[in-house]
């Protein structure tokens, strides 16, 4: 960490050489969807920071420097939006609590009622999908809204 301390000029990076994280898309098709990679390299280009990205699900793709911050394409809005994130913690259910003695690290335990209106990612083809519970179907069932990609 010392050295990217030296060569960036910042002493809190918000992420580390090797470090998984999640990283999304403006790509029409992919909006609104979190990929898990991992970070190959920190660096800086034209004056923004970005990471050389390899992405774990899918292989086959090059390594992507992707920018930390980035504005959507064509987007009205000037707000730039967070590209790369950490990973979300692993998570149990209340029920399927692991004894809090035999772990050591941080972990999300929800109480096992998801209600209409709850936020959710939802992981399938390789990458997260966030919605919103709009149903509950019976069974641990939900039917949910993806968010919108006029969002990204």
């Amino acid at each position: 960490m010392l050295q990217i301390h030296c060569l960036m000029g910042h002493k809190d990076l918000p992420f580390e050489v090797g470090q998984v994280a999640e990283s999304r898309s403006f790509i029409q098709g992919f909006r609104g969807a979190w990929f898990r990679c991992k970070i190959k390299k920190i660096s800086w280009k034209k004056g923004q920071m970005g990471h050389d990205l390899e992405y774990v699900d899918f292989p086959d793709e090059k390594i992507e420097w992707a920018k930390l911050y980035q504005k959507p394409i064509n987007a009205k809005e000037v707000k730039s939006q967070l590209m790369v994130r950490p990973c979300f913690p692993p998570i149990y259910r209340e029920s399927e609590m692991p004894d809090v003695n035999t772990i050591s690290e941080v972990v999300v335990i929800f109480d096992d009622v998801l209600k209409v209106g709850d936020l959710v990612d939802w992981f399938t083809d390789g990458c997260y999908w966030s919605g919103r519970i709009i149903e509950l179907l019976g069974d641990g069932k939900v039917k949910v809204i993806f968010l919108s990609s006029s969002l990204y």
